[in-house]
């Protein structure tokens, strides 16, 4: 008969690995904001861009996953502000009928964009990597990947209010210990690219300055 103190400690050994097996990651990424806001009436929100240089050598899966990743970006931040009167949120036909000149510069662009919004501020979007977990919650052969950056420009002077980045892989416990508590909030399992970007936009969007409405 098999010692039960023996098959305690097996399960505790499994359930000590698929702890350590749970996903957490390397989150790079520093959030700025500027020493004096301005008092702005609204923000206008642009569709989420992937940049020329960040799919000019990818294959053609690779950059239809980026375009897949920027629309996805972009439901998440309509959720986040289209509810709220202050914010603006426009799509890809608003925007290109603001910019009759595409080649009038970024500044110039801004301009645009804040006289046809009535807005003061823009918050611009880049996502650069989005990659899909190939497994499942329990175990994946690759974890799921994503990485963007946001700024939000003042429409006067064209400075950066504030700005932020995400850039993380996902990785088992075990290869990133300190990172325990994310771990744990994460339910100590492997995430989707989806549910690994909303978690980022989430927390991002906490500590937008313009964000609450008592702030505008």
């Amino acid at each position: 008969m098999r010692n039960p103190v023996n098959k305690i400690i097996v399960c505790l050994c499994v359930g000590l690995f698929l702890v350590m097996s749970a996903c957490t990651g390397r989150n790079a990424g520093e959030t700025k904001q500027a020493a004096n806001l301005p008092e702005i009436s609204c923000v206008a929100i642009l569709p989420v861009l992937v940049p020329v240089s960040a799919s000019a050598t990818l294959t053609g899966a690779n950059k239809q996953a980026l375009q897949d990743g920027a629309a996805f970006l972009d439901s998440l931040l309509l959720e986040k502000f289209d509810v709220k009167k202050e914010f603006r949120v426009l799509n890809e036909n608003q925007l290109d009928a603001i910019l009759g000149d595409p080649w009038g510069g970024r500044m110039a662009q801004i301009e645009a964009i804040g006289r046809a919004t009535g807005c003061g501020a823009v918050l611009e979007t880049s996502i650069s990597r989005y990659r899909q977990r190939v497994g499942n919650e329990m175990s994946a052969e690759i974890p799921a990947a994503a990485a963007f950056s946001m700024e939000l420009l003042g429409v006067q002077t064209g400075t950066v209010l504030w700005s932020t980045s995400f850039d993380e892989t996902q990785k088992a416990l075990f290869d990133d210990i300190l990172s325990f508590s994310k771990a744990e909030k994460r339910g100590f399992k492997w995430l989707s690219v989806q549910e690994l970007c909303r978690g980022a936009i989430d927390s991002r969007m906490d500590a937008f300055p313009y964000f609450h409405e008592e702030a505008i």
